[in-house]
């Protein structure tokens, strides 16, 4: 038979050297009743928390516990007393005795039936390093997800300020953005207990101007600003803080402005660490903002694009360069054809041709050529009228489509008033010829008036000589009428207002007339006498 090994001896504890021993551990360790009452608390407590370990004997341990983690202690203890759970971990923050907050990890064992503890051993391990650095990852996707999800800037940087309050002080926060070209700060965030948000101000020698020439991240608590003070670095603005820190928002191309947060009365608020972390996310926040901005002006341009398209008052529309559809019309281009909105999107740029023309114009498209295009052309209306216009055609890309803007001048207006004003050009040669001739024919007849007189004067008085050369005188005077109303045709003539009687007037047209409006038409005048 082998020969027979001895079994290791078994030791056992009683209470008072359980007790003993675990009082010498320096791990944060308490054994809890099941209502989470604390019944033993090791040396961990003095060391890492601050507190002397038997003044929470007896006392609950929600007592310690952040007031937003207390629910989940409760249920992870209620889970090792009811359920026998051996081990459940989570994750809490304990009240230090200087009032701030440190993470644990927590794991809860159920010793309840263990006559030596009868009790649940809680043991906690710091996780403040591990918290940070998964609450720093955090911010960064949280910056990623405000990106896409958020619709403009402002919501984008009070989703980021969200996410920084997660890891450092941020309840006095700012971004100050730079327009380089007047060297103002603008501020389109900021939430502070004291300060209000500022107009633009000039980059002069505030500690975020310092941020923003030197582009280094800087801690800045009272005694550094008073020697930057004192060295005409920097300059008070705004309300005092002991704790200042701001980092530049960099982009791979320039540095777009600075991100602050501030604490007001505790100057140790910030350290090396929350500096490192901001000025690292800095540049995540800042290619976020960059982008939002690019965003925002690119809908704005879109915006004045449509707005401009929409209500330019000459027909206007997009047609795609491989199908010929029509992608987009303004009101213009409904009024001037005819056809709906509805009705454009379902016809091609061949649609509006003359039918004869429909298959040499898609020809004719494909020749021209990218740029600017301009050609006079007829088009066709929804009622099948045709009509003269001009087309200038512009090629754009148009959500990665090629696609033509076109504008289009209906011409029929513009050929009735050139026609108005070569006739207007014709009647104005002719007034001018009429004037020349209106002037020579005065000058002739003066010279007949003026040997009529002669004639008057040197024949002797006869009755038939002297009736003769009155008519011709007659005749000459009702010439010089004629004379002076193609004149006033020609507006070549010297017009003075006075009285006249308008039957005269009447009768002396009325003489003209019908040389003008020819044999074929019978002209009546019936003068009223009461016309002075």
């Amino acid at each position: 038979m082998p020969p027979r090994v001895p079994s290791e001896p078994q030791i056992t504890f009683g209470a008072e050297q359980l007790a003993s021993l675990l009082s010498t551990l320096h791990e944060l360790l308490a054994i809890l009743s099941p209502d989470g009452n604390i019944l033993f608390a090791s040396s961990g407590f003095e060391s890492q928390l601050g507190y002397a370990a038997d003044q929470w004997i007896g006392r609950p341990l929600a007592d310690l516990l952040h007031e937003q983690d207390a629910q989940t202690m409760r249920h992870c203890l209620q889970a090792a007393s009811l359920r026998s759970v051996k081990k459940t971990p989570v994750r809490c923050r304990l009240r230090m005795k200087d009032g701030d907050w440190r993470w644990f990890d927590a794991v809860a064992h159920s010793r309840l039936k263990d006559p030596a503890i009868e009790g649940i051993v809680l043991v906690l391990t710091d996780a403040s390093a591990a918290h940070r650095m998964e609450s720093e990852r955090q911010v960064i996707s949280e910056v990623v997800h405000a990106l896409n999800e958020t619709s403009n800037l402002d919501q984008l940087l009070g989703r980021i300020h969200q996410a920084l309050k997660a890891v450092v002080y941020a309840e006095n926060c700012f971004v100050a953005l730079h327009d380089s070209a007047t060297d103002y700060f603008h501020f389109p965030f900021l939430v502070d207990q004291f300060d209000v948000p500022p107009p633009p101000q000039k980059a002069d020698r505030s500690c975020t101007a310092l941020v923003f020439r030197t582009g280094r991240a800087m801690l800045i608590p009272q005694s550094e600003f008073d020697r930057l003070a004192a060295q005409d670095e920097v300059e008070l603005v705004g309300s005092p803080s002991p704790a200042w820190l701001g980092v530049p928002l960099k982009t791979p191309s320039a540095t777009i402005g600075v991100l602050v947060v501030q604490h007001y009365s505790n100057e140790d608020a910030y350290d090396q660490r929350d500096l490192e972390f901001l000025d690292s996310v800095g540049g995540h926040i800042a290619l976020a903002i960059e982008r939002r901005r690019a965003e925002d002006a690119l809908r704005k341009s879109e915006f004045m694009f449509r707005l401009l398209f929409a209500h330019t008052p000459l027909p206007t529309w997009v047609f795609d360069v491989e199908t010929l559809q029509f992608l987009q019309v303004n009101e213009a281009a409904e009024r001037l054809y005819g056809y709906t909105a509805d009705e454009f999107e379902k016809l091609s740029i061949l649609d509006i041709q003359p039918e004869g023309e429909r298959a040499g114009f898609a020809e004719h498209l494909r020749k021209i050529e990218a740029g600017r295009h301009q050609e006079h052309r007829k088009h066709r209306k929804k009622d099948g009228k045709l009509f003269d216009v001009e087309v200038v055609a512009h090629s754009l890309d148009y959500s990665g489509r090629r696609v033509r803007l076109v504008v289009a001048q209906d011409m029929s207006e513009r050929h009735l008033l050139e026609e108005q004003l070569r006739q207007a050009q014709k009647m104005e040669a002719i007034g001018r010829l009429a004037g020349g001739v209106a002037h020579d024919f005065n000058n002739l007849l003066m010279v007949i008036k003026g040997h009529t007189e002669l004639l008057l004067g040197i024949l002797p008085p006869t009755e038939h000589v002297t009736r003769k050369i009155e008519q011709i005188d007659r005749s000459a005077d009702r010439a010089t009428s004629l004379t002076r109303q193609l004149l006033a045709f020609s507006r070549m003539q010297v017009l003075q207002p006075k009285v006249m009687s308008l039957n005269s007037v009447v009768e002396d047209m009325g003489r003209l007339l019908p040389r003008l409006i020819g044999e074929d038409v019978e002209l009546v005048i019936r003068g009223a006498s009461d016309l002075q």
